[in-house]
Parts: structure tokens; sequence; C-alpha cells
């Protein structure tokens, strides 16, 4: 992987989690200021193909740094991130929301 292409996924990466972090702590102020709002927290599992312990640890900080959301636990063979999230209605669209914003930007530097 040349040098650029490494410059190009770090600076999306960094683009991405702003703006993650930005929304993400809207939403939870939303919460926290208007406590009548319901929310649909839920602990899921996000399978990786990510095989470095840099970059899945990476992965696991990034997640975790987002308000509403933390990783709990990488498992001992570093396939499975468990996650726990605020607010989720839909499970299957916010792991694939958290593979769009910061794992395809991790496997990039990790290649």
């Amino acid at each position: 992987m040349t040098v650029l292409r490494k410059a190009e996924a770090v600076l999306a990466l960094v683009a991405a989690f702003l703006w993650d972090l930005i929304v993400s702590s809207l939403r939870v102020a939303a919460v926290v200021l208007r406590p009548g709002i319901a929310t649909r927290p839920a602990i899921l599992v996000m399978e990786t193909d990510l095989r470095r312990p840099w970059a899945v640890a990476l992965l696991a900080y990034l997640t975790s740094l987002t308000p509403g959301s933390t990783c709990l636990h990488v498992s001992g063979d570093r396939h499975r991130l468990y996650l726990h999230l605020l607010d989720t209605p839909d499970h299957a669209a916010t792991i694939a929301r958290f593979r769009r914003l910061y794992e395809r930007w991790v496997a990039e530097l990790e290649a």
C-alpha cells in the first residue's frame, strides 16, 4: 500500500470519527435533556476481519470514544467486539454503520 493511500485512509478515519462524534454527541444530549425519549439499549456482537492487535484495539477505541457506545469486550481470538449502545433500533444497521465509518479505514491501514 502506498503512503498516499495510507494518508487518505487516516484522513478519512479522522473525518468519519469527528462526524460521528458530533452526531452522536447531539443524540446523547437529546436523551439527557429530554428524559422522556425512549431508548433501545443493546449489547451487540460485531464480527471483524481485522487481524493485527493494534487494528482491533483501534476499532474498539473508536467505538468507545463515540458517545452512546462503548466496547465492553474483545474476544480472545480478536474476531468479535462486544458493544454496548445507548440506542439502537436496528442492530444490523448499527453494525454496518460502524463497519462503514471505522472498520474499512482501519483495514486500509492494516493492509
